[in-house]
């Protein structure tokens, strides 16, 4: 067993309690799932396809299949600017200063490109202009850069070209731009539900990872848009960040139930042997805490894994008793509805088409998947050239189609029907799945799952690791 992802596990704050899954993940035998969660790079779910290169002629024929056939789908566009790079950040970015007079050709190029990918869209996939839309989103960056003349631009080509009839729309901002007047502009747009990344209600940890806002702001921001009748405002915090520790997550907590958050999502940071070389989507770019060097300076380190389940221990002690956890790392109000795009793309009685719009966009549905370029030179190259912006396509086998389903069924936190697995697929339950029927015997045998008849459910322990438990365990064998 790696002994420095051990030496991470083992480091616990003596004033709470050792973490739920600290013997699981201890255990020799476990040590795929210790591996997995100490060199976590995105904390995220993975549903890979398993034919690569798989022809974008044919990408594009089950797209339109699929949306054709789908009572709804997500449809989101990415705007990529931000008036800085977040320490943590790992998303590809157009970092400019939005009250420069050059940034407004910009933002002007920006819509004009977003809008050219859209139109290209609509052209290869003829069924998308007519589907229903279940939720928009534009997310960021930091789309509430976007002057007001842009962001009207681009909506008008959005509503006058999709099929916005049973749509929400949902915009994802930051706190220094989500001012009382652009939050009336979003209403007015139509939008009704707003997402913003506030990370931590701790100044110091805010500072401390880059962010230039205030906590305050952020509160500010959540009570401007209550004033105005936008009550769905969905709140993004990160534990594990640089300098953080149990207790100040256990602050964010209880800010969060004084608020009153409609909605919280709360993510694990990937961890510091990851920040060490390379970041995110793009791995092009040294993180900030590296480049400036700031990992070890006046006592800033990252809480290893055993603080970081003690915060996600925290998390669910706090939020237990109002909110539901659905999917992993989402929470709603008990008395509200989940997040609605991520419903459509996950639960098992949907897993709808999505189409990515944008720099590093993903778009998939059953058969296949295709994600966009993530570096901004080469996204707008292939669109001068005519060419949608696609980096890599690939397809799904008839086997992986029914793995991913499962998957993305157990990421909800729901129990997994069979019953709704067998009307996706033609009468064929998961059990008949060589993959998914060999992988649930071994997470029964470590406690991770329950399987009762029909309906398969996540233990408590298989909650807090169920990303490691969707993104290793159900392995195609090798031929």
């Amino acid at each position: 067993m790696n002994g420095e992802a051990l030496g991470s596990l083992n480091d616990i704050d003596p004033n709470y309690p050792t973490p739920r899954v600290y013997d699981f993940l201890s255990h020799a035998d476990n040590s795929a799932f210790l591996e997995y969660v100490f060199n976590d790079p995105f904390g995220c779910h993975v549903f890979p396809g398993d034919i690569p290169d798989y022809p974008l002629s044919s990408f594009f024929a089950d797209m339109d299949r699929d949306i054709r056939q789908a009572k709804q789908i997500h449809l989101w566009a990415y705007i990529p600017t931000c008036r800085y790079r977040c320490h943590f950040c790992q998303y590809p970015t157009v970092i400019l200063n939005p009250k420069a007079a050059s940034s407004q050709q910009v933002f002007r190029d920006l819509v004009d490109y977003n809008i050219k990918e859209a139109t290209m869209w609509l052209q290869k996939v003829p069924g998308l202009a007519q589907a229903e839309i279940g939720e928009f989103n534009i997310f960021g960056g930091t789309p509430s850069l976007l002057p007001e003349s842009e962001l009207r631009r681009l909506m008008d080509f959005y509503l006058s070209h999709f099929n916005f009839s049973a749509a929400t729309l949902r915009f994802e901002g930051e706190p220094g731009t989500l001012n009382k007047p652009y939050l009336s502009l979003l209403q007015e747009l139509g939008f009704s539900k707003i997402s913003f990344g506030t990370q931590s209600f701790n100044d110091r940890i805010i500072s401390a990872c880059g962010r230039m806002h205030s906590a305050d702001e952020c509160v500010e921001t959540i009570h401007h848009a209550r004033a105005i009748g936008l009550d769905w405002v969905s709140v993004d915090l990160i534990y594990g960040m640089l300098g953080q520790s149990v207790d100040d997550v256990k602050y964010d907590m209880q800010k969060s139930l004084e608020l009153e958050l409609s909605h919280v999502v709360i993510s694990k940071l990937h961890m510091e042997e990851f920040m060490k070389t390379r970041t995110g989507v793009s791995g092009e770019k040294q993180s900030h805490w590296q480049r400036k060097g700031l990992i070890g300076t006046d006592n800033m380190t990252f809480p290893g894994l055993g603080q970081q389940y003690q915060m996600r221990e925290l998390v669910e002690q706090y939020l237990s008793s109002g909110y539901r956890e659905h999917p992993t790392m989402y929470f709603h109000q008990n008395h509200r509805q989940p997040e609605k795009w991520k419903g459509l793309i996950t639960d098992l009685d949907k897993q709808y088409p999505e189409v990515a719009i944008g720099l590093g966009g993903s778009s998939k549905c059953t058969g296949s998947e295709a994600i966009n370029i993530t570096g901004y030179n080469k996204y707008k190259q292939a669109l001068d050239e005519g060419r949608l912006p696609i980096d890599e396509s690939r397809g799904f086998s008839a086997l992986q189609r029914e793995v991913n389903a499962f998957k993305m069924a157990l990421s909800t936190l729901v129990p997994v029907n069979d019953q709704v697995f067998k009307q996706r697929f033609d009468g064929r339950s998961f059990y008949d799945n060589p993959i998914i029927g060999r992988t649930l015997k071994t997470l029964v045998d470590k406690a991770l799952v329950r399987v009762d008849g029909d309906l398969v459910s996540l233990t408590p322990n298989g909650v807090t690791l169920v990303e490691a438990v969707i993104n290793t365990q159900f392995v195609t064998p090798q031929a």
